[in-house]
């Protein structure tokens, strides 16, 4: 079948109607009209199956009453699914069990908010109250039906400060640092240390007894110095004290190993040598400190006076001297070797031989004694003593 733009031929008009009233009656029977042809559609051909002629309207009100288990004709002509027993019964039951999530979901919530609102408000102090109401008239916070309630008061907002934290330097500041150490938080051996040193510049009580009062050595007074009698046990006054510094003044550890010659387990005796102990401006050991006329006294029983221990000293004086010097002649032997050496390396590489003959170079004779003069080589270094006839 020829087509032409533009032009219809009689059939394709025939063919295209008859296609667009299918349409149509299918469109009808879908909406539940009445199929109203314009124009006589092909008969089909004939078959044994019977058609209804009556349209779904005519069908519903005829006066016969259709009932079915499966479908419910409203009034309006619709027809719906008719429900069962248990589908209606799982309907209600899902609606309740959603009603009673969506109750408990909502009392979830507003307990977490009350418990919010009270760590808050124990967070910024512990004397304020778990609650803050600003209404007095408004309801407990457990009832669900309530007004609106102000949020608790936040003391960081307002207030800059803790005073009960804060501590008065007593020099125009106030200090609220929390490295600084305050006298709570002192350990036991700081209190301790702390004792000691008020201890040491405390004044000893007024004697009872003037007559069995202890008094000094030197100048028989009873003012006595409290620190060299509470450590030392040494009954001396202040003035004595400065008076004579070769008996009462204090030595270092180091003072008394290396000008007394004492041993380290001698100086750790307490029993032997009292001291007292103070921080050491140098290191982190703490410094202690000893009485001259005492470790003079226990160096002179040790090696026998101070004569005897002015020789030892000068015998161990001697004897590092020595360690010293044969110390720089070893390091002296090892760098020769090094350079000698060295100069063999220099004529390998240069292609002289080691067995060259060696021809000295003698320096001017230096006069030793009667008749004897001494000459050296400037290269080998090798002395040799002359004769003079």
């Amino acid at each position: 079948m020829a087509f032409t733009r533009g032009t219809l031929t009689d059939k394709q008009r025939k063919l295209i109607e008859a296609n667009r009233q299918k349409a149509k009656e299918r469109l009808q029977r879908k909406r539940g009209e009445a199929i109203t042809p314009t124009t006589n559609p092909p008969q089909p051909p004939p078959s044994t199956r019977v058609e209804s002629t009556r349209t779904l309207n005519q069908i519903v009100n005829s006066p016969v009453k259709i009932s079915s288990a499966f479908v419910e004709i409203s009034e309006d002509g619709s027809l719906k699914r008719a429900r069962t027993e248990d589908e209606k019964r799982n309907k209600v039951e899902q609606n309740r069990l959603r009603a009673i999530e969506i109750r408990q979901r909502i009392e979830q919530e507003q307990k977490q908010q009350q418990q919010q609102q009270q760590t808050i408000t124990e967070g910024h102090s512990s004397d304020v109250q778990d609650s803050i109401r600003l209404n007095k008239n408004s309801q407990e916070p457990t009832s669900f039906k309530r007004k609106f309630e102000p949020p608790p008061i936040r003391m960081q907002d307002y207030i800059e400060f803790d005073f009960s934290t804060m501590k008065d330097s007593r020099g125009g500041f106030i200090s609220d640092d929390p490295k600084q150490p305050t006298p709570d938080q002192q350990s036991l051996d700081e209190w301790k240390e702390k004792q000691k040193e008020l201890q040491q510049i405390r004044e000893l009580p007024p004697p009872i007894d003037i007559q069995n009062a202890p008094r000094c050595y030197e100048c028989d007074s009873i003012d006595i110095d409290a620190n060299l009698m509470t450590n030392f046990q040494v009954r001396a006054c202040r003035k004595c004290v400065k008076a004579h510094p070769e008996k009462y003044s204090l030595l270092t550890k180091t003072e008394c190993r290396e000008d007394y010659l004492l041993t380290e387990p001698e100086l750790k005796d307490v029993s032997l040598l009292p001291r007292i102990e103070k921080p050491n401006p140098h290191g982190y050991s703490r410094m202690q400190l000893f009485i001259r006329f005492q470790v003079e006294e226990f160096a002179w029983k040790k090696w026998g006076g101070a004569q005897q221990l002015d020789e030892e000293w000068e015998r161990r004086e001697q004897q590092r001297i020595k360690r010293r010097d044969k110390k720089y002649q070893d390091s002296l032997r090892e760098m020769r070797k090094k350079t000698r050496a060295e100069e063999y390396t220099r004529k390998l590489r240069n292609g002289q031989g080691l067995g060259e003959r060696h021809v000295h170079d003698w320096s001017a004779p230096v006069s030793i004694g009667d008749n004897l003069v001494k000459r050296r080589c400037i290269d080998c270094g090798i002395e040799t003593e002359e004769v003079i006839i």
